[in-house]
């Protein structure tokens, strides 16, 4: 395994902390579609200037078809649903649900991967779903009444969070059995980019209007998704991929409290069990894989 590589998850790591915050302050200014469009196709440029013109050689079929869906997908998903989001509030919600995919790529490793578990990667994984229950449910206990109420009141962008969360744990397992060369992240978020211009302009109706803290905002957030998809990318094909995973269990930590003073909406005390039952479900994962 290389040491570099896996270095280079853990920078992606603490730049996808900076994401729920960047991409719900750019909604609110070019909307949900034109934001999205704007960050994958600036990224992807970036990408490609940085890291040459991507080749196809090489490559199997399934990695560009099946892999590439999955990072489309997952990309769209995301976005679109911190973008709808009803309030500021349900934007936190929204990325703790996101960040079930450290959690789901250790349980999916064990069918995918044939990765060795032992028993408690089970209740790990229960006790991350329920830490997002709680906290969607206003951190009033399992109150399924209120978590039903709230999800019926935006279930469109709840929905994409949690297909997000499980295309991206896919993706981050079939990257590594599929992908036989240097891969071709750009045209992966190129392609990301096209889909949501394309959405845009097929059922947007707000106009695009770029001041200069949204343009700032922009260029960052094409920045930090650049950087941190292609070390990621890079450490999911050759670091070691349990640690990178172990270490990103900490992200909803990082990422709510980065969200909640960006966007001056720090979630209340009653929020903050369901972030520490995520991370705690998602690191007894990570050691029920240890060893194996």
């Amino acid at each position: 395994m290389d040491r570099y590589a896996t270095l280079f998850g853990v920078l992606a790591i603490l730049l996808w902390s900076m994401s729920v915050a960047l991409t719900r302050s750019l909604s609110e200014s070019l909307g949900p579609f034109g934001a999205a469009a704007s960050i994958y196709t600036v990224s992807g440029i970036m990408v490609w200037m940085a890291g040459g013109k991507p080749s196809l050689r090489g490559e199997s079929a399934s990695y560009l078809i099946v892999c590439g869906l999955l990072f489309v997908f997952y990309m769209v998903a995301f976005s679109l649903a911190i973008g709808l989001a009803h309030t500021r509030q349900q934007t936190l919600e929204l990325g703790l649900i996101n960040y079930l995919w450290p959690s789901l790529t250790l349980l999916f490793a064990v069918p995918l991967l044939k990765m060795r578990v032992r028993w408690w990667i089970w209740p790990g994984v229960v006790l991350a779903f329920v830490g997002v229950l709680w906290a969607i449910s206003g951190g009033h206990g399992l109150d399924i009444h209120q978590l039903m109420r709230n999800v019926r009141g935006n279930p469109v962008a709840y929905s994409l969070a949690l297909g997000a969360a499980v295309s991206w744990a896919l993706y981050s397992n079939l990257v590594r059995v599929m992908c036989k060369g240097k891969g071709v992240l750009p045209l992966f978020l190129l392609a990301t980019g096209a889909v949501l211009w394309a959405l845009y302009f097929t059922y947007s109706s707000n106009r695009i209007s770029l001041t200069l803290p949204a343009i700032l905002e922009l260029l960052a957030m094409g920045v930090v998704t650049a950087i941190s998809y292609q070390c990621w990318d890079l450490a999911m094909k050759k670091g070691n991929a349990t640690l990178v995973a172990a270490l990103s269990y900490f992200t909803p930590l990082s990422s709510i409290l980065i969200a909640g003073l960006w966007l001056h909406t720090l979630p209340g005390a009653s929020f903050w069990p369901g972030v520490l039952m995520v991370v705690g479900g998602s690191l007894l994962c990570w050691t029920a894989s240890r060893g194996k």
